[in-house]
């Protein structure tokens, strides 16, 4: 994987772990949900050592890239459906295209 972002409460010790898990192989964002996908060029996300929330820039890899999405145990699936979305957006893929595509 060339990234993972980790979707999910930022109070959840489960989902924490996933991050810490995370950041000790590839470059790991923490959002809490799809909203903090601003752009290609900037990720708002957690960050665990400073336990705040912190902007990041040219996150999203260019050209072709493996990304990993995880999220901890009490993640309501929608949080996850919509960041993936929210993801190929920000690829040029919108929601139209992958609802035909399904």
């Amino acid at each position: 994987m060339d990234l993972l972002l980790v979707v999910g409460g930022y109070n959840s010790s489960n989902t924490s772990h996933l991050a810490e898990m995370g950041e000790e192989k590839l470059p790991t964002y923490f959002v809490l949900n799809a909203s903090r996908l601003a752009s290609a060029n900037e990720i708002k996300h957690y960050n665990l050592h400073e336990k705040r929330e912190v902007v990041s820039h040219f996150w999203l890899p260019n050209g072709p890239a493996v990304i990993g999405i995880t999220a901890g145990a009490s993640c309501p699936n929608n949080l996850i459906e919509e960041t993936l979305i929210r993801l190929f957006e920000l690829r040029g893929i919108s929601r139209q295209q992958l609802e035909l595509a399904a």
